[in-house]
């Protein structure tokens, strides 16, 4: 298989994580603080479970060029790693500095 396409390959599994990394992070910010947690620690873990899977069956199914495939892969994976940082990030320091009710309202 070519180079370019084992590179597409590899950024569009990186990118379905990154996408479903940034929802479940929407989906938390939402929720209180333990809830949130639980969420993105468990949809961490189920995340990497399935891109675990996905990029086994890459490779052994698939004639890929391996170190175009993962270095696709791994740089699109810490793009939205530092996105969903950035998000949550972003959303935190939003909710800290809304004003807030008096303590004796």
């Amino acid at each position: 298989m070519s180079v370019p396409l084992s590179l597409l390959i590899g950024a569009v599994l990186g990118a379905v994580n990154a996408a479903l990394a940034l929802a479940v992070a929407r989906r938390a910010v939402t929720l209180g603080l333990a809830s949130s947690l639980n969420l993105v620690v468990g949809g961490m873990a189920v995340r990497l479970l399935l891109l675990l899977g996905a990029v086994a069956a890459v490779l052994l199914s698939v004639p890929v060029h391996r170190l175009a495939f993962v270095g696709a892969l791994g740089a699109v994976f810490v793009a939205g790693l530092i996105a969903e940082i950035v998000f949550v990030l972003g959303r935190a320091q939003r909710s800290a500095s809304a004003p807030r009710p008096p303590a004796d309202a």
